[in-house]
C-alpha cells in the first residue's frame, strides 16, 4: 500500500439539536450522552478526546438538566479531552446574516471560556454548502483551518486544501469526502474493525496529499463507543503498514499544516462559494422551504442589526450610565440568543418535522420583543437630547404658499409636535416614515423642518384605543435629507395645509414620481415600468408562475409531467388604493386556477383546481427611487412551488446578489451535468437583500425582505429574474425524488408544510442605469424603513440633525455598530463589496480618545492614526474592516 500511514479516527458525534424530533426529545438523548461520555472519560484515561459537534449550546441544553456535573465537564474540557466550540450553534451558512455567523461564533468563544479554551478548528461538517468569505471570517477569530464536506466538486482532487476568500485571505482546509460518519459505530471485535479501517483506508489514500487518513467515528446523535481506544490499540499491532491514532482535530490539523510546510507540499487552492452537488448533497430547496421562516429571521436580524445595536450604542454616550450600558449588552445577547438558537441547519431551513417549526415562532416572538424595547429605550432617550425648542419654526419658508390666518407664525410654534426621524442605514436619504400621534384631534397634518421647509402628511389611520379610549393617528410623510446612521427633526402641525410642488401622479391604472411611470395591463395585471432616467422600459413584471412540487423540505422536484400556469386566470380588479399626497398606490386583485396537489402517483398535477387569491399592491412615493410592492396570497393548493416572475430586455451572462460581507458573481448557466452526479444542479441561488442583472448600461435590482432565493435564467428577449414566494411540500424527506439520489432524512409526513392560508411578501424593483454599485443602498433602506420619536420641546445639546457616523466612499458598507464585547468601547464595521481598492473614511460625531484596528473576536491588532474624530484607510477588494473607537465619556 505504499508508505506507511498514520489513520486518525476522530471520536465525534453530531448534534442535530431539533430535527425529526422536537428539542426536548433530543435532548434527553444528549444527557444520556453526555452522562455516558463523562463516566468514561473518567474510567479509561486512554480515551484521548471527544468532539461535541463543534457547537457549545449542548453545553447549556446539558446542564439545564445536570448543574451537578458541570465541575466534572469542565474538567475534561480543560484538559481538551472534551472538544467545545467554536460555535454556539451549527448554522446554514446562507440562510442567516454575515453578522448572525459573527455573532454566534462570538457567543460561543464566550461560552467555550467558561468552560476552557474553544476547539481552534472552523468546524463546518454539514452546512448545506458554503459561503465565499468563510475563510476570512474564520481568521477573524483567529480559526487557521476548516473542516468541511458538502459543496466540493471534481475541482478538488485531495482532500487537504487551500481554501481562499475572495480578499485572498486562506485557511487550511480537510474534506471529508465521504462526510463526518465514515467510520461511525466502529466494530467491537478486532477482525470486524480491521477490515472497516482498510475498505476506509482503501478509498481515501488515493486523495490524501499527507499521510493522515481522517476516520469521523460519530454520526447523527450517535453516543460514546467506550471500547474504541483498546481496539485501536489492537488493531495497531495487527496492521504492519499504518499507524492507528485515536486523535483530536486541533492537533491533526497541526500535524497536517506541520508536513505541507516541511515538505512543501502543493496542495489545490478552492476559492468563493462552495456550492457543487456533484458528490454531496446540496439540498438548495431548503432556501424557500417554509418561507415564513425566512421572512421572521430577517426581520429579527434588521431589529437587532440595524437598530437595536447601533441605536442603543450612541445613547450609550450620550445618556446611558454604565449600569444600564450594561443592562443593554445583556439584553442584547438575550436577544440574539433568542434567535441564534433558531438558525441551526435543520431550524433555520425548515427541513424538521411541524412542531420544531411551531417552537421557533416563540423564539421568534422573544428575540423580536427584547429588540423592540431596547429599540424604543433607545431612540427616546436620544430624542431626549436633541435641541427641539431653539429651532421650532416660526414660518414656512416662502416658496410654498402661506399658512392660513389659523396657522400663523405664532400658532405654527404653538402647536408644532417635535418628532425625530431616525435613520439606520446611509444618506442623506429621502424615504417614507410612519407617525403615531395620540390625543391629537386634526383632520389633516404637516410636517416642517428646522429650516421652515413644509411637507405634507397622509393620514394612514385613525383608531380608538378600545382599552384607554386613546384617540391614535397613524400618518405619513415623506422626508427628505435624513442623514445617513442618524437622524433629523421634524415638527407636526395640526390642521396645517399646504400645497406641495408635484411629487406623484395616479390614474385608474398608472401612478409616477420623478424617477419611474409604472402601468398595470387591465388583461394580465403585470406592469410596465418607464425608468425616466434612461428611457428603458420593462414590460411584463410582476408575473405570478405556479408549477408543481413532488420534492420534500430539502429538494424542489418537478413532476415529470408537470402543469404550470403563468398569470391570473382573469383580467384583475384593478383601483386606486392611496392617492398621496405621500403615498401612491394602485391595488391589482385577482386570482390564478391551479391543480389542488399532487396526483397519487405524483408524476403529475391533479387535474381538479382550486382559486389561489393573490393582491399586489404597487406603490411609489415622490422623490424615492422605487417601485415597492406588497403580495397578499392566500394559499389553497399543496405540492406547488409560486414565483413572481420579471422579464428585461438584459442580456448577459451572470446575476449579482447580495452575499456575506460581499455581492456574489454567479453565472446563469447551469453546470455540465451527468448521471453521476449524487444531486441535480438547479439554477435556484441564495440571496439577502437584492439580485441585480445588468449589462453595464442598464440593469433591473429586485430588492426583497426575506426571500432568499432566487433563479435568472435565458428567454428569448432577455434574461428573466424570478423570485420564490412559496414552496409547498408535505414531506420531511422522500426517497423517490428524480432531483436528488437517496434521502435526506427520515421519510415523515410534513402537513405544515404545505404552508396553507394567507401570507405576504414585500419586494421592490429598482431599474437603473450602470451596474448594481450605483443603486445597491437602496435595497438597504428598502429593508430598513426609518422610524419617527415623537419627543418635548427642550433645550438638548444634540443638534437638529446628525449623524452618529459617516462612512465614504459611497461604496463601502456598514455592516455593524455595536457596543464592544469588552469595555465600554464601540465597534463598527465596515466592508468593501467592489473589485478595487477604496481609501475609506470614517467619520464620527464626536471626539474620540482612540481608535484600533480589530479582528471579528474584536482583540486588538493595530492602532489607528486619527485627527480625534476621523479615520483613513485602504479597504481592499472584498475585505472587512472592524475599527473599535474609545470615548472620552467624562
Amino acid at each position: 500500500m505504499g508508505r506507511k500511514r498514520k489513520l486518525v479516527v476522530l471520536s465525534h458525534t453530531h448534534w442535530d439539536r431539533e430535527w425529526y424530533l422536537p428539542f426536548q426529545e433530543f435532548r434527553w438523548k444528549l444527557v444520556k450522552l453526555i452522562d455516558e461520555l463523562l463516566d468514561v472519560l473518567a474510567q479509561d484515561l486512554d480515551f484521548s478526546c471527544f468532539m461535541l459537534d463543534g457547537q457549545t449550546i449542548l453545553l447549556e441544553d446539558y446542564l439545564e438538566v445536570r448543574p451537578s456535573r458541570r465541575q466534572e465537564l469542565q474538567r475534561f474540557i480543560s484538559s481538551g479531552r472534551i472538544l467545545v466550540g467554536p460555535w454556539y450553534v451549527l448554522p446554514d451558512e446562507f440562510l442567516v446574516s454575515g453578522e448572525a455567523l459573527v455573532r454566534n461564533l462570538l457567543m460561543g468563544d464566550a461560552l467555550a471560556r467558561e468552560f476552557g479554551e474553544p476547539m481552534d478548528v472552523g468546524y463546518l461538517p454539514d452546512q448545506f454548502g458554503h459561503i465565499s468569505q468563510m475563510p476570512q471570517m474564520l481568521r477573524g477569530f483567529g480559526l487557521d483551518s476548516a473542516v468541511v464536506w458538502r459543496g466540493v466538486g471534481d475541482e478538488l482532487t485531495k482532500t487537504e486544501f487551500w481554501w481562499r476568500s475572495p480578499d485572498g485571505t486562506e485557511v487550511l482546509a480537510l474534506h471529508l469526502p465521504d462526510g463526518y460518519f465514515n467510520a461511525q459505530l466502529l466494530p467491537d471485535t478486532l477482525p470486524e474493525l480491521v477490515e472497516r479501517l482498510t475498505r476506509i483506508r482503501e478509498r481515501l489514500e488515493p486523495r490524501a496529499a499527507t499521510e493522515y487518513i481522517v476516520m469521523m467515528n460519530g454520526g447523527d446523535h450517535n453516543l460514546v463507543q467506550p471500547h474504541v481506544p483498546a481496539l485501536l490499540k489492537a488493531a495497531n499491532r495487527a496492521l504492519k503498514d499504518a499507524e492507528i491514532i485515536h486523535g483530536c482535530l486541533p492537533k491533526l490539523m497541526e500535524a497536517i499544516r506541520i508536513e505541507v510546510s516541511s515538505n512543501k507540499i502543493k496542495l489545490p487552492v478552492i476559492a468563493g462559494e462552495l456550492t457543487n452537488c456533484k458528490r454531496a448533497h446540496l439540498l438548495p430547496g431548503v432556501l424557500s422551504t417554509r418561507m415564513w421562516i425566512k421572512q421572521r429571521n430577517a426581520a429579527c436580524e434588521n431589529l437587532l442589526e440595524k437598530w437595536a445595536e447601533p441605536f442603543v450604542a450612541w445613547a450609550t454616550l450620550e445618556r446611558l450610565s454604565q449600569a444600564d450600558a450594561a443592562d443593554a449588552k445583556s439584553t442584547l445577547r438575550l436577544a440574539w440568543k433568542h434567535l441564534l438558537q433558531n438558525q441551526p441547519h435543520d431550524s433555520i431551513c425548515g427541513c424538521s418535522i411541524d412542531e420544531v417549526h411551531d417552537e421557533m415562532r416563540t423564539r421568534f416572538n422573544w428575540s423580536e420583543g427584547l429588540a423592540e424595547g431596547i429599540i424604543k429605550q433607545s431612540l427616546e432617550q436620544l430624542a431626549g437630547c436633541v435641541d427641539t425648542a431653539a429651532g421650532i419654526p416660526t414660518s414656512v419658508t416662502s416658496t410654498h404658499p402661506p399658512p392660513s390666518k389659523a396657522n400663523s407664525a405664532n400658532g405654527l410654534a404653538a402647536n408644532a409636535i417635535p418628532v425625530v426621524v431616525f435613520n439606520p442605514v446611509r444618506g442623506p436619504r429621502t424615504d417614507s416614515v410612519t407617525v403615531t400621534l395620540q390625543e391629537v384631534d386634526a383632520t389633516t397634518f404637516a410636517a416642517v423642518d428646522d429650516r421652515g421647509r413644509t411637507y405634507s402628511c397622509q393620514v394612514i389611520e385613525r383608531r380608538c384605543d378600545p382599552v384607554s379610549g386613546t384617540l391614535e393617528t397613524d400618518l405619513e410623510f415623506v422626508a427628505q435629507d435624513v442623514p445617513g446612521h442618524g437622524y433629523r427633526t421634524f415638527y407636526l402641525v395640526p390642521n396645517l395645509k399646504v400645497e406641495q410642488p408635484e411629487g406623484g401622479r395616479i390614474s385608474e391604472t398608472a401612478i409616477e414620481n420623478r424617477y419611474f411611470r409604472i402601468e398595470v395591463d387591465p388583461c394580465t395585471g403585470t406592469l410596465q415600468i418607464l425608468d425616466k432616467m434612461s428611457g428603458e422600459e420593462y414590460r411584463g413584471l410582476n408575473l405570478f408562475v405556479d408549477g408543481g412540487d413532488a420534492g420534500d423540505e430539502y429538494n424542489y422536484d418537478a413532476p415529470i409531467h408537470d402543469t404550470l400556469v403563468a398569470g391570473l386566470d382573469a383580467a384583475p380588479r384593478i383601483s386606486v388604493a392611496e392617492s398621496g399626497p405621500c403615498r401612491f398606490t394602485l391595488s391589482v386583485h385577482g386570482t390564478m386556477s391551479i391543480p389542488s396537489a399532487m396526483a397519487d402517483d405524483r408524476k403529475s398535477r391533479k387535474t381538479d383546481s382550486v382559486r389561489l387569491p393573490i393582491t399586489s399592491y404597487i406603490t411609489v412615493y415622490p422623490g424615492v427611487r422605487r417601485v415597492d410592492i406588497h403580495t397578499e396570497v392566500d394559499n389553497t393548493a399543496k405540492d406547488h412551488r409560486l414565483r413572481v416572475h420579471f422579464p428585461t430586455r438584459i442580456q448577459s451572462d451572470l446575476s449579482h446578489a447580495d452575499g456575506h460581507f460581499s455581492v456574489e458573481r454567479r453565472a446563469v448557466d447551469l453546470p455540465k451535468w451527468s448521471r453521476d452526479w449524487i444531486e441535480n444542479p438547479v439554477g435556484t441561488h441564495p440571496q439577502r437583500s437584492f439580485v441585480d442583472v445588468n449589462d453595464g448600461a442598464k440593469g433591473l435590482l429586485i430588492a426583497n425582505r426575506g426571500l432568499p432565493e432566487y433563479e435568472a435564467s435565458r428567454s428569448a428577449e432577455g434574461l428573466v429574474v424570478a423570485i420564490t414566494l412559496l414552496r409547498c411540500v408535505g414531506w420531511l424527506s422522500r426517497a423517490d425524488l428524480r432531483s436528488r439520489s437517496g434521502q435526506a432524512g427520515p421519510i415523515i409526513p410534513t402537513p405544515g408544510e404545505q404552508c396553507p392560508g394567507r401570507h405576504s411578501f414585500d419586494y421592490s424593483l429598482v431599474p437603473h442605469i450602470g451596474g448594481w454599485q450605483t443603486v445597491f443602498h437602496q435595497a438597504e433602506q428598502f429593508g430598513n424603513s426609518m422610524r419617527a420619536q415623537i419627543t418635548s420641546r427642550q433645550a438638548g445639546y444634540l443638534p437638529h440633525h446628525l449623524s452618529f457616523i459617516e462612512i465614504e466612499p459611497g461604496e463601502l458598507v456598514v455592516s455593524s455598530e455595536k457596543l464592544a464585547e469588552r469595555g465600554n468601547g464601540i465597534v463598527v464595521r465596515v466592508y468593501n463589496p467592489t473589485e478595487r481598492t477604496l481609501q475609506g473614511r470614517i467619520l464620527t460625531y464626536r471626539p474620540f480618545a482612540k481608535a484600533a484596528l480589530v479582528n471579528l473576536r474584536e482583540d486588538h491588532l493595530s492602532p489607528l492614526a486619527t485627527d480625534r474624530n476621523s479615520l483613513t484607510l485602504d479597504i481592499t477588494p472584498s475585505q472587512i474592516v472592524t475599527v473599535r473607537f474609545d470615548f472620552d465619556t467624562a
